[in-house]
């Protein structure tokens, strides 16, 4: 039983990032109508970018994972801007934009290789490496925030989406971003 609580907890800590992930993903999917092939390339830069501000620029886990934030979110703008907001202008057809993404996707894999390297990166030591323990269970310090953040995340999405002005706007574009148009 032991083992299976603490496979169970292993699997809540992974699962929620993936979960956060899928997340993004299929809000991007509800309102665009195209499976974003480079969504899995801007959240590896979003990693880049924390790493870099953690390691070249010092600073400490908190203020680096919110300026890659920002910097991710920028990113994720300025792809949407070049590669998909023409064709939409353009009433492009649907293979267009899944051509579109897959270019982005190996672009944006191809730009890290090229400069940074195919090298592995390990980010510096954040927390504590010992675990909480629970009887004979033990919950990484890492597996547990990686939870609490992820959980946080979803939270404030689901608040955004639900009670907010502009989270009914992004629910007018995915049921008919025609007469989401007309909405003011």
């Amino acid at each position: 039983m032991t083992n299976f609580l603490q496979q169970l907890i292993n699997g809540l800590s992974i699962g929620s990032v993936y979960a956060l992930m899928a997340v993004g993903y299929s809000l991007v999917y509800s309102i665009m109508n195209f499976s974003n092939f480079a969504h899995g390339g801007v959240i590896m830069f979003g990693a880049y970018f924390g790493f870099f501000f953690m390691t070249l620029y010092k600073l400490s886990f908190i203020p680096a994972f919110l300026i890659s934030g920002i910097c991710t979110g920028i990113l994720a703008v300025i792809v949407e801007r070049i590669a998909y907001k023409p064709l939409r202008n353009r009433k492009a057809p649907f293979l267009y934009f899944i051509i579109s993404a897959m270019g982005v996707s190996i672009f944006l894999e191809n730009i890290v290789i090229a400069t940074i390297g195919p090298t592995f990166r390990t980010y510096p030591k954040v927390f504590s490496l010992e675990p909480i323990r629970l009887g004979k269970m033990a919950i990484g310090r890492i597996d547990l925030t990686m939870f609490l953040i992820s959980m946080f995340c979803v939270a404030a999405l689901i608040y955004l989406i639900d009670f907010t002005k502009t989270g009914k706007a992004i629910q007018a574009t995915a049921f008919n971003m025609k007469g989401s148009a007309l909405w003011e």
